[in-house]
């Protein structure tokens, strides 16, 4: 990044397009980096504490979501019709689920992403293994 943006400003471009830019600039401001600072400009330091930022990183969550309440979402495949080794359907050999196509309920954010994350890599091995 520092040869392919040099000119380019730390906080107006992060590598990680799906990163917000609030929360690109408090990864910033955590390894104490400049965001009017140049991708050039960075050193060898500030590119492992960012590293180190977005790696290891913790930090403590305020407030809520911007609406100020949480979501639930129920329904789904019920859950004894799934093989969970591999994500497959019981009923239908060769079909697969994950994410919230899954009977499991839970607030949205963190613990739903977690399941769609985890039952889709578990479903992609179960394809690849057929």
């Amino acid at each position: 990044m520092r040869e392919d943006q040099s000119r380019k400003k730390v906080g107006n471009q992060n590598w990680f397009i799906t990163i917000p830019s609030r929360l690109w600039n408090t990864f910033l401001e955590q390894a104490s980096i400049n965001p009017e600072k140049r991708w050039a400009e960075l050193s060898n330091r500030d590119i492992h504490e960012l590293t180190w930022q977005l790696t290891n990183g913790t930090y403590t969550i305020q407030g809520k979501t911007t609406y100020k309440e949480e979501f639930v979402t129920s329904g789904g495949i019920p859950l004894d019709e799934v093989n969970f080794g591999t994500m497959e359907s019981k009923k239908m050999p060769g079909l697969y689920f994950s994410g919230e196509v899954l009977d499991i309920d839970g607030i949205t954010g963190g613990y739903n992403f977690q399941s769609a994350w985890t039952t889709g890599w578990i479903a992609a091995q179960g394809i690849a293994d057929h």
